[in-house]
């Protein structure tokens, strides 16, 4: 960058191989961009319009620089033989890590040495007098070089650009690849658009967080990023390199589908997102009509999920690490999104946690999920998700001469011999305790038995069958058990236990879902004292910070938009006003296990922490910039926009509308320092 017509366009173009139009007249408008790649990079050359224009105000060439420090590493400003306070001022804004090359143009070879020195000396005196807030110290981090340009006509000129070329190669990539860049270019620009003056690595967390939690949900779901129109798999953001660990397929290609794309979640849904892995399962390692323990084969089928989901979320949180891994790991924005990621991980836990009590047609465990998001067990009856027929032979294979032997007629999971409906083996009466839970329906004993009781394979273990005496009323609301009681029905009680053992009650830390750490089922019942039912693990708080001051401020567009009128019939104007709003940021501490609270403060971080001092500048209602309860008597910001600000003219030389109308669109810095109002 530098003055109009200093030759810009046709330096860049000799430099790096562009093909920037050139002009003697004014012909960059704004910053023109360009691309030249070689084996080893892309080199993005940006010609920028002349500074100091009479087209361009000094704030809109303010934004211009401010653009070019930020997004590059090494700058080229082409300049006269001297400079002055109006150059200076370009770049006190800028952030650091550029490295800035200043080229006086036009410089005979028996003066290059005295312009040079001369130069340096004026650069030397500005910074004595701008101190430790010197612009070369604070913005250009990556260095100072002045060199005097030959004239046009001489060798020496192209020479020179081999110097320069060495001075870029020098510097190290900014980018990791196109995609950072241009994330970064839009957001620089949104930026300056709004007057927003706060870093740029936070608006960067903030929208890679965003982009992940958008994401979450397919990635839990099928373990990939997108999988329409084209299966698009979990990739670090910054280098492209897909996640380790293969795309968990089985065998048609496809991703498998772990949990459902919208807040369905009841029973039937389960069912059929379930029943693909379980046939999968039988299929291929074991099938359930032919085990002979259907806890050996439910213990076995309940591991082969474990591992699925336990490689499904493995995957997920190394994905959410490493597109994280180059932030600051305390950052609000990251703690907020790992919650996320941890609240959708024990969703999918807890939707693939299965019942494993009896089913309530037959003597199978029920393959249901036994509660997603309720404090309550599945609605419906236990379910096996079988036909409840038990497919074995029948034991009396001597009376059969038919090949293959009759398959038994009783229930799946029954106690006792098969025996089958071809013919009759058993007494296969009414068992005189058809009406108990777990009873079998027909006498098992011998035929024609002289006892006159008719009793099934359960014997004397028929269950009482009764509803369950858990019922308590807790902070999260009432919890009646749905289950029914198995002692049995000789047995004399008051007290109906179920065939669960474990605590079901959810653990009392708003927003956890997770059940009780208690293997008591009536956990709730003992002791005289209030029970907490944790779930033993370490919560996030979620608390906001209670420190003094404010913990975050974003700069925003209004929502509603704003019309400035005139007194001039016809002077309206609608615009969208940027304002400044204070946040609190949610608490990052860790909450112990088995606690409702940590020790001391909320705070939004632990170590380092700032908070900004909450007054706000009168004219563009910024907040100041300095930490709460500062010492310094005057209060300092990067200022916005003059909405708050309404002139009046001294006399009839200015054309205005009229007293009280606003000043808009400029910032509080720039009219302070040029002393001109624009209306």
């Amino acid at each position: 960058m530098g003055e109009q017509s200093c030759g810009k366009s046709f330096m860049l173009n000799h430099l790096v191989g562009t093909t920037f139009d050139g002009s003697a007249m004014r012909c960059t408008e704004g910053v023109w961009m360009s691309l030249v790649n070689t084996k080893e990079c892309i080199y993005v050359a940006l010609d920028f319009e002349g500074l100091r224009s009479l087209e361009r105000t000094p704030q809109e060439d303010m934004f211009l620089t401010l653009f070019n420090t930020v997004v590059s590493n090494l700058i080229l400003y082409k300049n006269q033989y001297t400079i002055n306070r109006d150059a200076s001022k370009m770049f006190q804004k800028f952030q650091d890590g550029a490295r800035l090359c200043i080229i006086i143009k036009d410089v005979p070879e028996t003066d290059k040495n005295g312009i040079t020195k001369e130069f340096q000396l004026k650069l030397d005196k500005l910074v004595a007098e701008e101190g430790g807030d010197n612009f070369i110290t604070k913005m250009y981090g990556g260095g100072l070089s002045i060199i005097a340009w030959p004239v046009f006509h001489d060798v020496a000129w192209f020479k020179k650009l081999s110097k320069i070329k060495i001075k870029l190669d020098e510097q190290e990539t900014k980018y990791e690849n196109a995609k950072t860049f241009l994330q970064n270019t839009k957001v620089i620009m949104a930026k300056l658009k709004i007057c927003d003056w706060s870093s740029l690595n936070e608006n960067l967390i903030h929208i890679r967080v965003a982009t992940l939690k958008r994401l979450l949900p397919i990635a839990v779901s099928y373990g990939i990023e997108q999988k329409d129109p084209i299966i698009e798999p979990l990739v670090n953001h910054d280098s492209e390199e897909p996640i380790d660990g293969p795309i968990d397929f089985l065998n048609d290609g496809k991703p498998i589908k772990l949990f459902p794309d919208d807040d369905d979640h009841d029973d039937e849904f389960f069912i059929q997102l379930s029943e693909y892995l379980r046939n999968h399962f039988e299929k291929t390692t074991q099938p359930r009509k032919e085990s002979s323990d259907d806890n050996e084969w439910f213990s076995n089928f309940d591991r082969f999920l474990k591992d699925i989901i336990g490689h499904r979320t493995s995957r997920v949180k190394n994905w959410y690490l490493e597109n994280t891994a180059r932030f600051p790991q305390d950052n609000s924005d990251i703690t907020d999104g790992r919650y996320a990621l941890d609240q959708k991980i024990g969703e999918l836990t807890r939707l693939w946690t299965l019942c494993g009590l009896t089913c309530y047609q037959c003597g199978l465990k029920c393959v249901k999920n036994c509660g997603y998001n309720e404090n309550h067990d599945h609605k419906e009856n236990h379910d096996c998700l079988t036909d409840h027929k038990c497919h074995f032979p029948c034991h009396f294979t001597e009376a059969h001469n038919d090949n293959p032997t009759p398959e038994c007629r009783h229930k799946a999971g029954h106690k006792g011999k098969h025996a089958c409906a071809k013919m009759i083996h058993l007494c296969g009466k009414a068992c005189f305790l058809i009406d108990k839970l777990n009873c079998q329906k027909v006498c098992s004993k011998e035929i024609g038995h002289d006892d006159g009781e008719h009793l099934c394979q359960s014997k004397r273990n028929h269950y009482c069958g009764k509803d369950c005496s858990l019922s308590i009323h807790n902070t999260k609301g009432d919890y009646r058990c749905p289950n029914k009681c198995t002692i049995s029905y000789k047995e004399h009680h008051y007290f109906h236990r179920c065939e669960n053992t474990t605590c079901p009650i959810q653990c009392p830390i708003p927003d956890c879902k997770e059940r009780c750490q208690s293997d008591d089922h009536f956990h709730a019942f003992s002791g005289s004292q209030q029970v907490n039912h944790f779930c033993g693990k370490e919560h996030q708080c979620r608390k906001l910070c209670e420190e003094d001051g404010i913990c975050n401020v974003l700069t925003e567009p209004k929502k509603q938009e704003e019309t400035y009128r005139g007194r001039v019939e016809g002077t309206v104007i609608t615009y969208t006003k940027y304002i400044q709003v204070s946040d609190k940021l949610k608490c990052n501490k860790k909450i112990p296990p088995n606690e409702f609270e940590h020790t001391g403060k909320h705070t939004h971080k632990e170590e380092g922490v700032f908070h900004y001092c909450d007054k706000q500048c009168p004219f563009c209602e910024y907040f100041c910039t300095l930490p709460y309860g500062h010492q310094q008597q005057i209060h300092d910001t990067k200022h916005g926009n003059m909405t708050q600000t309404e002139f009046t003219g001294e006399d009839d030389e200015f054309v205005y509308a009229g007293v009280g109308d606003q000043g808009t669109f400029v910032l509080c810095n720039c009219v302070s320092i040029t002393q001109n109002i624009d209306l």
